[in-house]
């Protein structure tokens, strides 16, 4: 992309080419049979160019030349048209990089049969341990993706490499009682995916769920599993950390690094490159070199996040946080693998201890959290009643509250991690916190 990158220093005073290629393969089921499977594949070149403080922004779902040429000259237009934006610096300069990852090449060949095969058994194993299920949903996926990301003050960074996802979604019928919609999934960067284990999982929730108990308003423990974390934090905590929203000041924690904002027990982190992460990437979306950014550590917050506009405003230096968008083309602020470390005890002594109390299995309504000042409301469902230290039935309940006094009363975190694929990519455990309010429903 060399030559295109010196075609277009003709019309800007720094430019940015960033081309991405990919394929995706899937296949779904419904009501227990296998609705579709296919293969997707293509190519997307984004131009970001600067003149004079204009910026000029083209995507074209293509790798040609002439169309890439074409797209460098819808920016120049575009440039021409906009206003001067007075806070801009420079597009990044290159940077010292990780030793790429090798990728899993098995992933680029994936078929949509062994996909099908895949769902197939996970079908007929969920009816042969519970003839009362229905596969009511799910999908397995293999998704690859080249990265090549040049620009006109020396980065050149190319990046490769895929992951593979599986979930299903059950729903018991057994007398009068249908169960909400249970879930569980894998992800990781090979095809080894644990269907059995998905399935055994999600049929035992169902079984949980058939025996249906009134919830009451109380003050109880509350152990909220891997999608109710990553719903809750992904709106209601994880945008605080982002550094454009301190130079907005629309962040709670501004002016908090070194204060305590959650429990010891609480170390999060974004780290690019943990062993289970499902895309170890050497580079951000603008081709800035990516790294481990602690943002609680034991409970004390340690930091925010930049890409590099925000950091040049801020006058800091970007901590490779830059997320390409490749729908508008623009970069923002995101994550790249959001970590909760994990505790020593597992899920099952966790609940063994507590004489009543609630799992909560996923949330509804998270997406309506405020991250500006933390608070949510949202309704537990699937959610799971626990007495004398066994799960005894279902039940739905809503909870509202504040996010950083709920990271407050965590008192424990199990020694199972989860990878959550969907939202923000995040590996965690399960999460024990103490004293929450809930009100029957």
């Amino acid at each position: 992309m060399e030559n295109l990158i010196r075609y277009a220093e003709k019309f800007f005073d720094e430019v940015e080419i960033a081309l991405y290629r990919s394929r995706d393969v899937s296949a779904n089921v419904e009501l227990n049979e296998i609705s579709m499977a296919s293969t997707r594949s293509g190519a997307v070149t984004i131009i970001r160019g600067i003149k004079d403080k204009r910026l000029g922004l083209a995507i074209v779902d293509s790798d040609e030349e002439s169309r890439v040429k074409e797209a460098i000259e819808q920016a120049v237009k575009m440039a021409k048209l906009n206003s001067p934006d007075e806070k801009w610096v420079s597009l990044p300069e290159p940077g010292k990089y990780r030793e790429r990852p090798k990728p899993n090449y098995e992933l680029k060949e994936a078929s949509p049969d062994k996909l099908v095969e895949m769902l197939g058994k996970a079908i007929k194993l969920a009816r042969e341990k519970d003839e009362h299920v229905v596969v009511a949903g799910g999908e397995g996926g293999v998704s690859w993706e080249e990265r090549h990301i040049i620009n006109s003050h020396g980065i050149d960074v190319f990046q490769e490499g895929g992951a593979a996802f599986f979930f299903v979604e059950l729903v018991g019928r057994k007398g009068d009682v249908v169960t909400p919609g249970i879930f569980d999934f894998d992800a990781r960067r090979d095809l080894n995916l644990d269907v059995e284990g998905v399935v055994e999982r999600a049929v035992r929730k169902v079984s949980w769920a058939y025996s249906v108990k009134a919830s009451k308003n109380e003050e109880v423990p509350v152990i909220l599993g891997p999608w109710a974390i990553a719903g809750l934090f992904s709106y209601a905590l994880l945008p605080a950390f982002s550094g454009e929203r301190l130079v907005k000041e629309t962040t709670p924690l501004a002016g908090k690094v070194g204060e305590r904002i959650a429990s010891d027990v609480i170390t999060l982190y974004d780290d690019p490159f943990h062993e289970l992460a499902i895309e170890q990437t050497i580079a951000d979306g603008e081709g800035v070199p990516t790294r481990k950014n602690v943002l609680i550590e034991e409970g004390t917050f340690r930091g925010f996040v930049w890409d590099n506009y925000w950091a040049k405003v801020y006058g800091t230096e970007s901590t490779g946080n830059g997320k390409r968008d490749l729908r508008s083309g623009g970069v923002n602020i995101g994550f790249h693998n959001v970590v909760i470390e994990r505790g020593k005890r597992s899920l099952e002594d966790m609940i063994a201890e507590i004489e009543r109390g609630y799992f909560v299995d996923g949330f509804q309504g998270a997406h309506s959290s405020n991250p500006d000042n933390g608070n949510f409301a949202v309704t537990a469902n699937p959610a799971f009643l626990i007495e004398d230290g066994e799960v005894v039935g279902s039940s739905v309940f809503l909870i509202a509250g504040n996010v950083y006094e709920l990271l407050k009363q965590a008192s424990e975190v199990s020694r199972e991690q989860t990878v959550m694929p969907f939202m923000n990519t995040m590996i965690t455990p399960f999460i024990k916190f103490e004293n929450v309010k809930i009100a029957g429903k």
